[in-house]
């Protein structure tokens, strides 16, 4: 147990704010029990305060240790709550460490002999602290009853997320998508992290999957998290990708205190219906005019689009504009011509759109510019498989990660340096 001290002056920086001190405070005064558990006041505190230190707040006595035993073993005209908004024992406004070692002291076993109950209250605890960096952890044990202390986590976790967590708040429901994505790449879980940046999350009934039973936790309402991906991503999420996924974004919405919802599943986005004029028969017979960006005038309008050019994401414009860039910036003698998604037949490859091909001195190179459902094994082994047919045709593919286009200066740099190792050889 800590030795008793005297709270020191208000020199200090806290980590705790106000607004999570209020909701400890909260929590205290509905929480079961008191808080000084099976002992009284003054013997509570006692294992935290110097009482006969500190003054007293009736003029008829010297010590915080009298006016305690006056007011609430004597008279008993102090609420329960007293000491939370008494500025003597700094649990409103005080260090860090005065607050947590009170609360340490209230799951200690001496005060909360029930293990269980006190591993409930640290868990209530914990979810109140973590989000201004601090837990509660087991540290050492007596008669074999966990003793708790203070650990700073590091970080917070935060945003946090008010309550209640509804199943039809979209806004909040990214944020926790957000949530279980810091934590995959806390946990070094690139792959999972990646698979999340484009999905959408949604709560749903579970259609009955699972059969509540007599004296379980199952209720009648169980509900199931639904992801919602792109298409092209879903083999991705392979049963040990969506447990592991599963695990992390599960732990938010218990911290949420949506302990209802059990299970995980991925579904594929519904891609939009193209848009069909009334003579599309007339258009479908007529030979399209050029090949470039086929595939997103058939799946339909939203595109961005320069130069009477179509690109298949914002990414793809950025790197449009870098190489109409380097073109200015290119002596005549020097110049390249871009081709953003042309159309070409390959042999055993069908007919293949790279996102740009570049022209000049003679030579030719392939730029792709890989979206996030380019990270999945399945997607990077088709990549260097379409890498390899133009590696048949002495033409080299330069990758580009969508990530890369945030930086455009950094972005051009290198587009220039490898087009000019590509399409200059050296002398």
């Amino acid at each position: 147990m800590a030795q008793p001290f005297t709270p020191s002056p208000r020199d200090h920086q806290s980590k705790i704010t106000a607004v999570t001190r209020r909701d400890v405070f909260d929590y205290l005064r509905a929480m079961d029990g008191a808080w000084w558990g099976r002992l009284d006041e003054i013997a509570f505190l006692d294992g935290l305060y110097d009482l006969d230190a500190l003054p007293s707040s009736d003029s008829r006595y010297t010590t915080a240790r009298r006016d305690i035993g006056q007011h609430r073993m004597n008279n008993l005209d102090w609420e329960d709550d007293w000491i939370f908004e008494d500025s003597r024992f700094q649990l409103l406004d005080g260090p860090d460490e005065v607050l947590l070692a009170f609360l340490a002291r209230i799951v200690h076993p001496e005060v909360q002999p029930d293990a269980d109950q006190a591993a409930r209250q640290v868990d209530q605890l914990n979810r109140l602290l973590e989000p201004d960096g601090w837990a509660l952890r087991a540290q050492e044990f007596l008669s074999g009853r966990p003793i708790y202390a203070p650990v700073a986590t590091g970080k917070a976790v935060g945003p946090v997320i008010s309550l209640p967590l509804r199943d039809d708040d979209a806004s909040k429901l990214d944020l926790v998508l957000g949530q279980a994505h810091h934590l995959l790449d806390a946990d070094g879980q690139g792959l999972a992290r990646d698979l999340l940046h484009h999905a959408t999350l949604t709560l749903r009934r579970d259609g009955g999957v699972f059969h509540p039973m007599s004296g379980d936790n199952w209720t009648a309402a169980t509900y199931e998290a639904v992801l919602t991906v792109d298409p092209a991503l879903v083999l991705e999420f392979t049963p040990a990708v969506t447990e592991l996924i599963w695990r992390h974004l599960g732990t938010v919405l218990k911290r949420l205190q949506r302990e209802d919802v059990r299970s995980l599943v991925v579904e594929a986005a519904l891609l939009p219906l193209p848009p069909v004029p009334q003579n599309w028969r007339q258009v479908a017979a007529t030979p399209a005019a050029t090949n470039q960006a086929r595939r997103e005038r058939a799946v339909g309008e939203g595109y961005p689009t320069l130069d009477g050019l179509v690109f298949s994401s914002r990414a793809e414009l950025v790197v449009y504009q870098i190489l109409c860039e380097i073109q200015r910036d290119s002596p005549l003698q020097r110049s390249i011509a871009i081709l953003p998604l042309p159309s070409a037949k390959l042999r055993d490859a069908g007919v293949r759109s790279p996102d740009f091909t570049i022209l000049g001195n003679g030579r030719a190179v392939i730029i792709e510019v890989d979206g996030p459902h380019h990270y999945g094994r399945t997607r990077k082994a088709d990549d260097e498989d379409r890498d390899r047919h133009w590696s048949r045709c002495g033409v080299r593919t330069i990758r580009i990660a969508h990530e890369q286009t945030n930086d455009r200066v950094s972005l051009k740099e290198r587009l220039h340096e490898d087009l000019t190792r590509a399409l200059i050889p050296p002398h």
